[in-house]
This record gives structure tokens, sequence and C-alpha cells, in this order.
């Protein structure tokens, strides 16, 4: 199977609570983070938000519990790609080293999601939406617990566990 995958909220987690405290010098709840889009959840512009995520994103990761070994497993089985906004900070070389020398297994990168993929897993349900994907699963996060889900479309899934479990499933289908 083709599985097509995000990295920041998904593979690995960010310390919003210290990047908030060092980059604006607020206390912020990770419940207060109610939108995918920080900069509308502090009310300040998108470069300074991308100015924070720009120095993060080259830093080494804090895994999402069960993601490494999950991708570690599924990575002789199925086609592994890469779905990420960090293309905005690094260059596809820069991101193919960052993921190579951090351990995460991959078979490519896609910026476009428009391929079709039998999964995608994603924690922002429009760029979710966006991709060409038979089955998409929205990583449960604080920002996007309030996404309505309109079209039906979206699986949430709320741990890796969940998301091995349902490819699992379709695994010999």
């Amino acid at each position: 199977m083709k599985i097509l995958i995000d990295i920041d909220g998904c593979i690995c987690k960010y310390p919003f609570k210290q990047l908030a405290k060092k980059h604006f010098n607020v206390d912020l709840n990770e419940l207060a983070i109610y939108a995918y889009d920080l900069a509308d959840v502090l009310g300040i512009a998108d470069t300074a938000v991308n100015s924070m995520f720009k120095e993060q994103v080259f830093g080494k990761p804090i895994f999402i519990e069960d993601a490494l070994a999950t991708l570690q497993n599924w990575h002789n089985k199925h086609e592994l790609v890469i779905y990420t906004n960090r293309t905005r900070y690094m260059s596809v070389v820069e991101l193919t080293k960052w993921l190579t020398d951090n351990g995460i297994p991959f078979h490519g990168i896609d910026n476009v999601g428009c391929m079709p993929y039998d999964f995608c897993i994603d924690d922002s349900p429009a760029k979710l939406m966006k991709t060409n994907a038979k089955i998409k699963l929205l990583f449960n996060q604080p920002w996007n617990k309030k996404c309505l889900n309109i079209t039906g479309q979206l699986k949430r899934v709320y741990s890796w566990q969940d998301i091995n479990e349902l490819v699992g499933v379709y695994e010999y289908v």
C-alpha cells in the first residue's frame, strides 16, 4: 500500500508551551491551541510563527508514541511517502538528510499529495482534504478537535496503535 504521512503533529510533536514562552514570552496551554494556524491562535503575523518553526524544524525530533516503531515495521511492507509543510523551511535535500539522520523510514517526499494513495495521515484537516487518498486519517490534536468534518471523509485517529490497526485491516483486502 501507498501511505502518505505528515511529520509534525503526526510523527513528531513540538514543545509548543516552551516555544511560545521562548519566542513570544507567553504561557500557552496546549488546550488554547484551537486552530491549526498558530498565528491565528496568538494573534500575530505568520512571519513571527514561521521564524519560530524555522529554528525548530532542524532540531532533534520528539517522536509521538509508537510512530517511529510503526514506520520501521511498515518500511518493508508499504510505500511510505512524506507529506509535510517543512519544505517551507528546508529544501527537499535538507529534509531527506534530516529524515535519514533521525532514523525516520521513508521512500519518497510528495509536497502536493495529488498522486493516488491508499492512506493519508495528517493533523491538518484542510491539508488532508487536498490529498488524493482513499482513506484520510485525521490525527487527533488540540488544534483540530473542533473540525466539523462536514464531508464525512475524515476518520479521526487518536494514536499510532489506532492507525496500525486500520492499516492492518486493509493490508489483505
